[in-house]
């Protein structure tokens, strides 16, 4: 019996091969989330920052969610101190949240940004995070920053450490976790009053994300501005060219329907029954006639 249950075990290793990079194996060196409320939108911005850990091998995918109503609007990986474009692998619902799938080629800090709506009811404010553990994390940090005229803001857990505004500059505050292990999740949950809606930053964009290549007049796509003026002058002229010719088109059209059609005439010369013809029109002529009977000419009876 012990040797049938060890053969369907390692049957099913074969049929059922565990990845190797399993995110059991993958672990985060650190998580830094910073909710940034009101900032330039009444919503909260969430700017979501991973490293992984090099005890992890690369390149490795790394899965994240956030709730279905966030607004993902930027991707980046940091290098050399800037922050440049990162695509990801997939984005797809699964019930109330959105899943994506990030490349991580090296160790550099990867960026995340989103908005997801707060909770407001009056002057009151509420909104909650949550970490769902997907990940071993050795450093767990969360930062907060909120409008300088917030009252009564209440957080759990309990900032750590918080600068209160003594100057109408932002309330900011920050709660640290260690050694999160996988499967271990975390909420963070906020509240506070407001009884103003003017935002921290008014249109300031949020994230210095740049291209992940130098952009010149080389690059593909790119139009220099120095050549500007004269692309749109050979534009101008590719539509005076057309309007000319359309003119032209037009007025030829015109000419050859105003010009009446004419009979072919016939040369007395041409008859060959003996019968005279009109010289002006070609009409035949009966016999005694010294007019043309339909243009009145005057016949040139021999």
């Amino acid at each position: 019996m012990q040797k049938w249950l060890l053969f369907i075990l390692l049957l099913s290793l074969f049929l059922f091969p565990y990845p190797a990079n399993a995110q059991g194996g993958t672990k985060l060196d650190a998580v830094n989330i910073e909710l940034w409320s009101e900032y330039d939108k009444p919503s909260m911005l969430v700017i979501f920052q991973f490293t992984v850990s090099q005890d992890t091998p690369l390149p490795v995918e790394i899965d994240l969610r956030f709730p279905k109503e966030g607004n993902l609007v930027a991707i980046a990986v940091e290098e050399n101190g800037e922050l440049f474009n990162k695509s990801i692998s997939s984005q797809v619902e699964t019930g109330d949240w959105q899943r994506i799938k990030i490349l991580a080629e090296s160790y550099a800090p990867h960026r995340v940004e989103y908005y997801q709506p707060l909770t407001m009811d009056g002057d009151q404010r509420q909104f909650k995070y949550r970490w769902f553990g997907d990940y071993y994390v050795k450093t767990f940090n969360i930062s907060v920053l909120v409008p300088g005229d917030s009252t009564n803001l209440v957080t759990s857990p309990v900032l750590e450490t918080t600068n209160p505004s003594l100057d109408g500059s932002p309330i900011t505050g920050t709660v640290t976790k260690n050694d999160l292990k996988m499967m271990n999740s975390f909420q963070f949950e906020m509240e506070y009053q407001r009884t103003s809606t003017e935002l921290i930053k008014t249109g300031q964009a949020t994230a210095q994300v740049r291209p992940s290549s130098p952009v010149d007049e080389n690059t593909s796509g790119r139009v220099s501005i120095a050549n500007l003026p004269w692309i749109i002058g050979a534009f101008g002229l590719a539509l005076i060219g057309i309007a000319l010719f359309s003119y032209w088109r037009s007025t030829q059209s015109q000419t050859n329907e105003s010009q009446p059609r004419r009979r072919r005439r016939q040369k007395p010369e041409e008859a060959d029954d003996g019968q005279a013809y009109c010289h002006e029109c070609g009409t035949r002529a009966s016999a005694g006639d010294k007019f043309c009977r339909t243009c009145g000419s005057r016949l040139r009876v021999e």
